[in-house]
């Protein structure tokens, strides 16, 4: 089979025309969902049937605030003249409740060593001697006779009674030593009696020793024979 080429022969191509509107319908909105999103024509080609059939333009009156009507007043709060008990009776002793809490750990302090047991630090320290002559610094009576009494490094001695008056802050000094730095002695006449020797015998338990310093650290945590500035 043979083919006839010619080459006077003119090609046409038809082009297709655009429809009417773009992404949208010519037809009547009746057929169209009334919410959803906007079906939009394009260049005015859409449907010229109006959204709403009937226009609503008339709007009814603004409504009157009524008056307000005065409150009854009762004669009495809560409408009663009798008097009011009250459910607490009053009283000088706070309840636990009415105080602020601060807590705070306090813990009594120990000595502690490698290979022997721990040791309580007294909150006032025994010196043990024969005969106590430290005298106060102030008036130059006998510190012991008072009971307990403070020094500075053994040196400087104060009386409980002139301490108290002139221990008023951390900053008060005596003889150029800060008053914050002394600490309380105790003569040891309440546990040993040397009867003018160096031997001590013994006048209570090593029991009842341990226990009264055990419970003069415990009470000394809450109830201090001084209070610091910072506390």
């Amino acid at each position: 089979m043979t083919w006839d080429i010619t080459t006077d022969f003119e090609y046409v191509v038809t082009k297709k025309l655009p429809p009417r509107i773009c992404f949208g319908t010519g037809l009547a909105r009746d057929v169209l969902p009334i919410k959803g999103p906007c079906i939009y024509s394009k260049n005015g080609l859409g449907s010229k049937v109006p959204r709403w059939k009937t226009k609503h333009e008339y709007q009814p009156p603004a409504r009157e605030v009524p008056p307000e009507k005065p409150a009854e007043q009762n004669c009495a709060p809560f409408n009663s003249t009798s008097k009011r008990k009250g459910i607490f009776k009053t009283t000088s002793c706070p309840a636990p409740c009415d105080y602020c809490p601060e807590y705070r750990k306090r813990q009594m302090k120990f000595a502690y060593s490698f290979s022997g047991k721990k040791v309580l630090k007294c909150a006032v320290q025994i010196k043990c001697v024969p005969y106590n002559l430290d005298a106060c610094g102030f008036c130059g009576c006998s510190c012991s006779a008072q009971g307990d009494y403070w020094q500075y490094e053994n040196r400087i001695f104060l009386c409980r009674k002139h301490y108290a008056r002139l221990f008023r802050h951390c900053l008060a000094k005596f003889q150029g030593a800060k008053l914050a730095e002394f600490k309380s002695v105790r003569d040891c006449f309440f546990a040993h009696s040397h009867n003018s020797c160096k031997a001590a015998l013994k006048i209570m338990k090593s029991e009842d020793i341990e226990k009264k310093l055990r419970k003069e650290a415990y009470l000394d945590l809450y109830f201090p024979q001084r209070r610091f500035c910072n506390e």
